[in-house]
């Protein structure tokens, strides 16, 4: 009988990585979803910083949600040091559009506040470009991101 206790506190008991898959341009592995992800995550600021007009900043936008969905379905699933890339990249895509579009706000409480969205916008690009930057020689190493639930690199 105690094998039909079930208690809903109880976690169901953890899966084993998936293994390697050979092929797919190396994009099957899972250091190759890892950089795949990261290089996503910059791309998809890239794109939005120096193209803000409206049918390039939907491919940015296209290329950010790709790289959520991406990261969001591999995050169980892949070895200890790759699970901890897909969450840093996940933070690093919330965080930097959840500024990024409150800086674009700005511009609608007063004309003259755009200059101080484009400052911040920088920032933006300078920060999630400097962790998605470390987040790609990390995953090119194979080696886990310290702090992926941080703030900073």
């Amino acid at each position: 009988m105690p094998n039909d206790n079930v208690t809903p506190f109880r976690r169901p008991p953890r899966r084993a990585p998936a293994p390697q898959q050979p092929g797919g341009l190396g994009f099957k592995t899972h250091r190759g979803k890892a950089m795949l992800v990261q290089a996503l995550t910059l791309a998809a600021f890239l794109v939005n910083f120096f193209f803000p007009a409206p049918p390039w900043s939907f491919i940015g936008l296209a290329i950010g949600i790709a790289a959520v969905v991406l990261a969001y379905t591999n995050r169980g699933q892949a070895m200890p040091w790759a699970n901890t890339h897909h969450e840093h990249a996940l933070r690093t895509l919330v965080i930097g559009y959840a500024i990024w579009v409150l800086a674009s706000l700005l511009t609608y409480v007063h004309g003259a506040l755009a200059m101080a969205t484009f400052y911040i916008q920088i920032v933006v690009v300078i920060w999630a470009g400097l962790r998605a930057g470390v987040g790609l020689i990390f995953a090119g190493l194979r080696k886990a991101i310290p702090n992926p639930q941080g703030w900073f690199i």
